[in-house]
């Protein structure tokens, strides 16, 4: 690389004689445009984004949508026109559709099924026909999203206000830099150099002043690391260039005797050869003065064997310009001084920039193209011992730019090969560095001279900083402003002297007397390299067959629609209520439509695949919406949601109203009089025997008939494990789950209902002759929160709050009478690091069934019916539903493999039995028989009380806090009462001789409830009395007799 001749000093690589003319075709000279760059040619003049991935574009370039437009539209209207009757405008039918569309498209016939979806996509309301209208509406409302998602995509915010550290410097700081181990590193000008902690911002460790007790002290001018030998650079108003071992302090050599005062100095070196090397400076007299070291270890070497001055090995300059193995330039460039300068190994160039507009940004070579290696070091030698000016670069050597006010600072990107430079005008341009006659794009609105900028490729993204401490984000490819931070945001004091982006961290580095960070505000879960579905949350996910897609909701009231086929995202609308988290969500019958509940008590009816709200539901109360469903009950459709209200409500599901807002029918008698007296959390129906069952946070379930609305049985269960804690009040009786097993139709011997709860343990029911539980189990110590089951009722799917997954093959279970062991187990694993919120069967494509799992962790998951992992929905590679080979199996998601819960599964044994059985309690199938220190974080859902925060593994170690209070004796002490011995007998043994009795509440006897002492009680309310009566002798009576 460094050999004579070397093509990369030798080489011009900037020279715009040659390209003027190919370039008078692409660009207007007259016009030049603040928002918009050209496009230049192809070639080495490439476009300023041409690395920009095509991937996308090719997906969607197969979509119909993509390919109409307005000659097609207008010949579509023709087509619609023409089948318009007496007045009534002009409808096409289905295969009139696909007719005339493949006809105007020149479509294949392989491509109608996608014709035949697009269709059903606008006939959202299933009439058979579509009007021009509702055509140009979905078209307008999908484009319209299009453009709101791409905006939402590029929205960046920071963290406010700024993260402030005092330093131990007590100069100004003349430079902030970042290392390989991304550790900041801060020089001032009295010579203290310190490097800090990025994560903490702690200082590590301090280089002081040396000359601190000396009378006259060194003036330091800039500061640069060299990474690849461990040393930093130190220049000082006494022109000298002091290295120093970045390891110990201690100084290595020194260079003297330079012409002017170094002001800005940078350093490169080669990452392919980390011996080749390139140190520049610009001085006070607008020079650059370079020095290329093809062997760096050796010239430090020769450097520390001159003579000391001061103890320091000290090297002139003319002796560093004389060896055979540095080669010294002193380029005259600008005519004010060198603001700044960098090595930019793409273009073979220095790049520099000054205050002087008509130098205001130089882009050149480092040797001249017409100088051999002789003749250099000749007339250097000459030079420096003459003191003579520097020599000018020949006009082929370099591109000067013409900058108004000059340039303070400038970025280059290698990826976009642009050029971004910013000034006293208050102005940042963006240049094609082969093109120096006009930029090709003004980004306005700084208010004072830019100081900073930077390119981040991987964000696509521009970073500029002015003097009044204003940060703006701009985008990369359309040059749009994406975010202001001013001074009363971050709240940084004192006068900027140094910026720094760390593009590792995301943040930006800001040093006035102090270090201040400003931190890109990204969610929780966004340090992780785990892909994410969602920014927020995953709330619910439902997969609609009639499109192969898969629609998915989460905290942040967002919804996105994927393809299931390739995991690719398709189309998204945000605030699909407003401020408040999509809840629960539901297909209606024909797959066209998405029902949607929310927290703010509204269900809202969407085409979802344009959002198009295409009605709203009011249930009369703004009480939040646990759960929605849709039933069909002898033809007439309804819409059935729960929640927080306590009631059931129910909306007639029709298409001809043509109201936009729809209220609830009347509540059924029995719900008012007899109905839940607690937070409804889950419905679902069954409709081979038209039955709905609800589950409250008090663990009741009733089960109603849906011709009539009266109650057909009540069931309650006692809590599982009479020797573990179970507090109501904490959420342990809560049911959050209700799956029907309609598969099963019409049987009274079998279990047709299965609940998640209380306690975590699932519970298979059967309904009739007043209820009776067939079987219960936990899948681990700490419970189920989650259930489903597949289509055909034969795979059942439970998650918990540490992201496991166990499928059970329940096709026989429960089918005959009472099972004493749980189902047999298909299969186990891990599926995310957070709660699970979400399950969803996917079954249809193919032969194979699939598993999707959303979680608190921001993701959802793609899984096949043994537990192999296929991807996650928002991840870069694509796979093929069809194609095994393309699946992440067998990988796992990079979140659960390091997370450190994840431990072999010999040591996390499974709990598939209950307590009571015999033969499993040698088997150490506890969690806290294992020790692990878990770290539970604050979950996020539906109802936060709803979910057990199950504590980590106790200690012992010192007292508790128990311990050190106060002990008095009481006067009065009621007299105790001997406990039923109830541990030894089997709850199931008994199920067998005696059914369960329909409990209803008027035959309930309540009793006056004297709470003990010491014991936490909350207001008295029918379901707290009821609870203490359920959890007492008459509770047990009552189910168990």
């Amino acid at each position: 690389m460094f050999g004579a001749p070397s093509p990369l000093f030798t080489i011009s690589p900037i020279s715009t004689i040659a390209l003027d003319s190919q370039l008078d075709q692409y660009i207007d000279d007259d016009n030049v445009s603040s928002h918009t760059a050209p496009v230049p040619p192809s070639g080495r003049v490439s476009s300023l984004f041409s690395n920009r991935s095509t991937s996308a574009s090719h997906y969607k370039s197969n979509r119909i949508e993509d390919r109409i437009n307005l000659d097609h539209m207008q010949m579509l209207k023709k087509h619609f026109d023409a089948a318009a009757v007496e007045g009534v405008e002009g409808r096409l039918s289905m295969d009139m559709f696909i007719m005339v569309m493949s006809q105007l498209l020149n479509l294949p016939d392989e491509m109608q099924p996608q014709l035949k979806a697009l269709f059903m996509k606008i006939d959202s309301g299933s009439h058979g026909h579509i009007a021009w209208d509702a055509f140009c509406t979905y078209m307008q409302l999908e484009l319209t999203e299009k453009e709101d998602s791409y905006t939402r995509a590029r929205e960046v915010c920071f963290e406010t206000p700024a993260v402030t550290k005092t330093t131990p410097h007590r100069d100004t700081l003349h430079r902030v830099c970042v290392l390989p181990d991304h550790s900041y590193v801060t020089a001032s000008q009295d010579g203290v150099v310190a490097f800090w902690n990025p994560a903490t911002l702690q200082v590590k460790r301090t280089r002081p002043n040396p000359d601190a007790n000396k009378p006259k002290q060194k003036w330091i001018t800039d500061f640069a690391m060299m990474t690849n030998i461990n040393r930093f650079i130190l220049s000082t108003g006494d022109r000298e260039l002091q290295f120093f071992e970045a390891s110990t302090f201690e100084p290595y050599c020194q260079i003297s005797g330079l012409e002017s005062v170094p002001l800005k100095m940078s350093f490169w070196h080669n990452p392919r050869n980390t011996e080749e090397s390139i140190l520049m400076y610009g001085d006070n007299q607008g020079c650059v003065n370079v020095l290329v070291i093809p062997n760096t270890t050796l010239a430090f070497r020769k450097w520390k064997q001159e003579a000391k001055v001061d103890g320091v090995p000290t090297a002139n300059i003319e002796k560093v310009a004389s060896l055979a193995d540095v080669r010294y330039a002193r380029w005259e460039v600008h005519k004010d001084w060198v603001v700044e300068l960098k090595y930019e190994d793409h273009l073979r160039s220095i790049i520099s920039c000054s205050n002087d507009p008509s130098t205001g940004i130089v882009i050149g070579n480092v040797v001249g193209s017409t100088n051999v290696e002789s003749a250099l070091r000749e007339n250097a030698l000459k030079r420096c011992a003459q003191g003579s000016s520097a020599r000018k670069r020949l006009s082929a050597d370099q591109t000067v730019f013409y900058v108004y006010k000059g340039v303070k600072t400038f970025a280059y990107s290698e990826s976009y090969n642009i050029l971004v430079t910013g000034g006293m005008d208050r102005l940042v341009r963006i240049w094609n560095p082969y093109v120096n006659t006009k930029p090709t794009a003004l980004l306005r609105g700084h208010n004072g001279p830019i100081f900073y900028l930077y390119i981040c490729d991987r964000e696509q993204r521009i970073y500029s900083i002015s003097t009044d401490k204003t940060v703006k984000v701009w985008d990369a490819q359309d040059h749009s402003q994406l975010c202001t931070v001013g001074m009363k945001s971050h709240m940084i004091q004192g006068e900027m002297t140094a910026v720094l982006y760390n593009e590792f961290t995301k943040a930006i580095a800001i040093t006035t007397d102090c270090l201040s960070v400003l931190n890109l505000r990204e969610n929780r879960y966004s340090q992780t390299e785990a892909t994410q579905t969602h920014r927020d949350a995953i709330h619910c996910i439902r997969y609609n067959p009639h499109f192969k897609q898969i629609v998915t909701a989460c905290n942040s009231s967002m919804i996105k629609v994927w393809d299931i086929e390739s995991g690719q995202h398709v189309f998204e609308y945000n605030n699909a209520h407003g401020n408040s988290a999509v809840t629960s969500m539901i297909f209606d019958s024909s797959g066209r439509r998405l029902v949607t509940g929310g927290r703010d008590g509204l269900l809202r009816i969407w085409n979802y695949n344009n959002g198009q709200c295409l009605r709203t539901l009011k249930k009369g109360s703004n009480e939040e919406v646990t759960c929605v469903i849709h039933v069909t009950v002898s033809k007439n459709k309804y819409i059935v949601c729960v929640g927080w209200d306590r009631r059931i409500n129910v909306f007639t599901d029709t298409t001809e109203s043509i109201h936009h807002e729809q209220q609830a029918l009347p509540h059924w008698v029995d719900d008012e009089r007899r109905g839940h007296t607690e937070d409804i959390l889950a419905v679902t129906a069954n409709s081979a025997t038209n039955h709905l069952a609800t589950s409250s946070y008090d663990g009741e379930i009733i089960i109603w008939s849906l011709v009539s609305g009266h109650i057909f049985c009540r069931l309650k269960a006692p809590p599982p494990d009479p020797k573990k804690a179970f507090d109501p009040m904490e959420g342990d009786a809560a049911v959050n789950t209700l799956v029907f097993l309609s598969a099963r139709g019409v049987t009274r011997r079998a279990a047709t209902l299965v609940a998640c709860g209380p306690a975590g343990y699932i519970h298979f029911w059967n309904i009739y002759k007043g209820g009776k539980v067939m079987s219960y189990f936990t899948p681990n110590a700490d419970g189920a929160n989650l259930i489903a089951v597949n289509g055909n009722n034969t795979v059942l799917a439970s998650g918990d709050t540490a992201g496991n997954v166990k499928l059970y093959n329940i096709s026989e279970y429960c089918t005959e009478g009472i099972e004493r062991s749980p189902p047999p187990l298909l299969s186990q694993f891990r599926a995310h690091t957070s709660t699970i919120k979400c399950f969803e069967f996917v079954s249809g494509l193919g032969q194979c069934e699939f598993l999707l799992s959303g979680s608190d962790d921001c993701s959802v998951r793609l899984w096949t019916g043994k537990g192999h992992y296929i991807g996650t929905l928002g991840q870069t590679t694509r796979w093929d539903i069809d194609d095994p080979a393309t699946f992440a199996h067998p990988r796992v998601p990079r979140d659960v493999l390091s997370e450190p819960i994840d431990i072999p599964d010999k040591v996390r044994q499974s709990i598939d039995t209950t307590p009571e059985y015999k033969d499993s309690k040698n088997t150490k199938n506890d969690l806290h028989d294992v020790d692990l220190d878990l770290d539970y974080q604050e979950q996020e859902g539906t109802r936060l009380r709803h979910i057990k925060h199950k504590p980590g593994p106790k200690t012992h170690e010192g007292p508790a806090v128990y311990h050190s209070l106060p002990c008095f004796e009481l006067t009065d002490v009621p007299p105790s009462r001997q406990a039923p011995v109830i541990g030894s007998l089997d709850p199931l043994s008994i199920l067998d001789a005696v059914e369960i009795e329909s409990v209803a509440s008027e035959d309930l006897t309540l009793k006056p409830f004297t709470p003990k002492l010491g014991v936490k009680t909350r207001r008295s309310s029918p379901m707290t009395t009821k609870l203490k009566v359920l959890n007492g002798a008459s509770a047990l009576k009552s189910n168990y007799k």
